[in-house]
């Protein structure tokens, strides 16, 4: 009896593994093609987040294989299979409230980021102190299609070329991926032809403070009148000219911060 509601539980587990594969992989595919906005943060929550996913979906096959108990040393598939279960207690608010906040989200985030590691060192312990040579082989054979398949994926749907972000339908693909070529190639024409005026701001200060222009957070502006819910430019502009007077060590640079309490919080860090 009790070897069944442990086997339920790994099956829960994996099953929870699945939903979120299903539901991650429109993310991790927008990470391969430069279009998600969040940067290393993507590439580590998404494409770790779907490793670690699938490597649980590999310890529920081993260890519910008939006889196979008395091969492995469980405290690791334990170990590896509670982080699924915290993620789906995390988004359980999400669910059963009638009127979510807008926060519910945050505990599975949180969850989800620091599971990660945890996950696939627990696998690759299981893996690697298990008695069956099956599963050894087939631990290596999943990192290696993983890895693979992941290098496949980069090489298919990445844009090689800043021309290319032109194919997104969605105006937010395309200026994050214009985004992506701007940094790589340090080059604020390709900021500037980027759409999305969020991104377009983010790229000029993230290239202001690269390459010590300031010039670049002047040119953050609006041209025409913007959505109600939208943040003004002079945001976008003041928190440039901060980042630059922390990256110059140029307190001048706090001078142009318009804001009163930014810039106050810009001086005192700029002696």
């Amino acid at each position: 009896m009790r070897r069944f509601w442990v086997a339920l539980l790994w099956i829960v587990a994996s099953l929870i593994s699945v939903a979120l594969i299903i539901n991650q992989l429109g993310s991790a595919i927008d990470v391969f093609q430069l279009a998600d906005p969040t940067g290393s943060f993507g590439i580590y929550f998404y494409v770790g987040g779907l490793a670690a996913n699938l490597a649980v979906i590999l310890i529920t096959v081993c260890v519910l294989l008939p006889g196979s108990s008395s091969n492995f040393r469980l405290g690791f598939a334990a170990v590896a299979f509670l982080p699924s279960l915290l993620e789906a207690a995390a988004t359980a608010p999400c669910f059963l409230s009638a009127r979510p906040g807008a926060l519910c989200g945050v505990g599975f985030i949180v969850v989800s980021y620091a599971s990660i590691p945890v996950v696939i060192l627990a696998v690759i312990g299981f893996v690697a102190t298990s008695e069956l040579r099956s599963v050894k082989a087939a631990g290596i054979a999943a990192a290696a299609v993983f890895l693979g398949s992941a290098a496949v994926a980069q090489a298919l749907l990445a844009p090689s070329e800043p021309d290319q972000c032109r194919k997104f339908v969605e105006v937010t693909k395309r200026s994050n991926c214009l985004r992506v070529f701007a940094k790589r190639n340090n080059d604020e024409e390709i900021c500037r032809a980027i759409e999305f005026r969020s991104t377009r701001f983010t790229c000029l200060r993230e290239l202001a403070v690269e390459k010590r222009q300031p010039q670049l957070c002047e040119e953050i502006g609006d041209t025409a009148a913007i959505a109600v819910y939208e943040s003004p430019a002079t945001y976008f502009r003041d928190v440039c000219f901060q980042n630059l007077a922390y990256a110059m060590h140029d307190r001048s640079q706090c001078a142009k911060v318009e804001d009163k309490p930014l810039r106050a919080s810009c001086e005192a860090n700029n002696p």
